[in-house]
């Protein structure tokens, strides 16, 4: 290959790069983050101190009151050591499932 015809070749190429690399910058359409209800504060961009701000209020609304003992976190301990019953009512004899429904014509219930 002559000098002049790769010189040509590598000009095309940081051009096609240059152009590829233009189109997708203009492409990239960043969307507005928003934080609580539909049609409250939204931060068009997504991004800066704005956006920050926003999420560590959210942040703190869900994180609620709440905690988590150290006895749940214990390593290979089960909540609730009796077979078949709920995590909420461990006590022996407590059913899983105490809900009940009604009957209707789409369970079937027989009588």
């Amino acid at each position: 290959m002559p000098p002049p015809r790769r010189a040509a070749l590598a000009a095309a190429a940081v051009l096609l790069l240059l152009v590829v690399a233009a189109a997708t910058a203009q492409a990239v359409e960043v969307a507005p983050y928003c934080v609580g209800e539909p049609g409250e504060e939204c931060v068009a961009g997504g991004g800066g101190e704005e956006a920050v701000a926003v999420s560590a209020a959210a942040r703190r609304r869900l994180q609620g009151g709440g905690y988590i003992s150290y006895d749940a976190m214990r390593r290979n301990a089960v909540p609730c050591s009796y077979r078949g019953t709920s995590y909420y009512n461990c006590r022996p004899g407590g059913q899983a499932n105490p809900y009940t429904r009604g009957c209707s014509a789409i369970t079937q219930c027989r009588g």
